[in-house]
């Protein structure tokens, strides 16, 4: 993303103090909301072992405009705001600062804002974000983990293009170039592992899953060149997952997913058959799957379910939005469909309920204590490739509800 030029005003700055509550209690469902006005992205790099930079693009053609009659001037205004946690469970707010930014005159698509957070130990940390419209007074939030636990963790590798900017998304394409910038400044190599793997597909609620050990073995390894902080650029045109270190021999590194062309975008008549196997009998997926023209088998699929063109379009756009949605949110080391969180995403829909914890999370869709309600509880799985991995707690007593919800989508 290119650096425009901004008025930035620093508003307020202090530490330790407490907030009202703990990270765990509050609802976090804004974070799988795309109905929200902007979306919050932010990386963390760790500039050195005490220090941390963060990048927050934003797009300031989403903010409301507003006329000063004093002035004469248009201009769009936003908050930037941080509060720096412990975990979850802590009150204690380490750090905070507010940075207002002024669009006069609407002059800016975008920019980026970038500050500097001190740590206070070599520890993990949670950083809450919110961004506020202030002529639309509506807020978006954003939660980030900083990680200085240790000199092969994550935020010692800045992911950019080929043209310098910073990416935000560990998702690339097999077309273009990219490279690191790296704290540890004496770095000659990265060492690369790429792993080729073929996940299976989330299975319902209730079923339990057999349980798998992951082969870390990589299908190849290779080195990129480092000097004076950054590496040559790089090009990864396999489709898996590569796992990069400035030293293999410790654990920890920076994990870039490659996936099908467009993701995470639903383009083919593959990327829309196999999310079905959702909501489809074994029967039907493999007719679909065998047919000769297999986007005509979608398209009679849907119609032949929804009835008429107009709702089978709405039905096509509302399950493929979610597709596109679970990718975005929950990919990991395989795409975000896939996973257990894609899964009830995409047939439920947006939890309105989201409370998160150290190493859990909790979805609720319908009101607490409703009887009917539906609750589900997510466990971090710990692996080297993904802070982004959550499995499921399975349970027999979701298979109705299950099967009614599937049947909402074939009436």
């Amino acid at each position: 993303m290119k650096i425009r030029l901004i008025s930035i005003l620093l508003i307020l700055s202090f530490t330790a103090c407490s907030s009202l509550n703990k990270l765990s209690l509050y609802n976090l469902s804004g974070q799988y909301d795309n109905t929200l006005f902007t979306r919050l992205d932010a990386v963390a790099f760790n500039t050195d072992d005490q220090s941390v930079s963060v990048f927050v693009p934003i797009l300031m053609s989403d903010m409301v405009s507003a006329f000063d009659e004093n002035t004469g001037k248009t201009h769009r205004d936003a908050l930037l705001r941080y509060e720096m946690f412990e975990n979850y469970d802590s009150k204690q707010i380490l750090d905070s600062a507010g940075i207002l930014i002024t669009d006069s005159n609407l002059m800016l698509i975008d920019t980026m804002i970038s500050f500097k957070i001190r740590y206070p130990s070599s520890n993990k940390f949670i950083l809450k974000l919110e961004l506020v419209d202030l002529n639309r007074v509506d807020v978006v939030r954003n939660y980030l983990w900083l990680d200085n636990s240790s000199p092969a963790s994550s935020d010692h590798y800045l992911l950019k293009d080929a043209d310098g900017d910073l990416m935000f998304t560990k998702n690339v394409s097999g077309e273009d170039d990219y490279s690191f910038e790296l704290t540890d400044k004496a770095a000659r190599s990265v060492y690369v592992r790429y792993y080729k793997r073929d996940f299976p597909l989330a299975l319902p609620p209730f079923l339990e899953e057999t349980e798998t050990n992951f082969e870390y073995g990589a299908d190849s390894v290779f080195v990129i060149e480092a000097r004076d902080g950054s590496t040559a650029l790089f090009h990864l045109p396999e489709k898996g997952f590569y796992h990069f270190q400035t030293d293999s021999n410790k654990r920890g590194g920076y994990t870039i997913f490659r996936f099908d062309p467009g993701f995470p975008q639903v383009q083919s008549s593959s990327q829309m058959l196999d999310p079905l196997r959702y909501i489809t009998t074994v029967a039907e997926f493999r007719e679909m799957q065998d047919a000769v023209d297999v986007k005509l088998a979608i398209d009679n699929f849907w119609l032949n379910n929804a009835g008429n063109p107009t709702r089978a379009r709405a039905m096509i756009q509302k399950y493929y939005g979610r597709v596109v949605d679970a990718n975005q949110y929950f990919t990991s080391y395989h795409e975000g469909w896939k996973t257990d969180r894609g899964l009830m995403y995409i047939v439920y829909g947006p939890p309105r309920i989201v409370y998160r914890g150290e190493d859990i999370e909790e979805w609720l869709y319908g009101e607490k204590g409703n009887k009917n309600s539906i609750r589900l509880q997510f466990v971090k799985v710990i692996n080297p490739f993904s802070e982004n991995d959550y499995s499921l707690i399975k349970s027999p007593s979701y298979k109705e509800k299950w099967y009614n919800i599937v049947s909402t989508w074939r009436r």
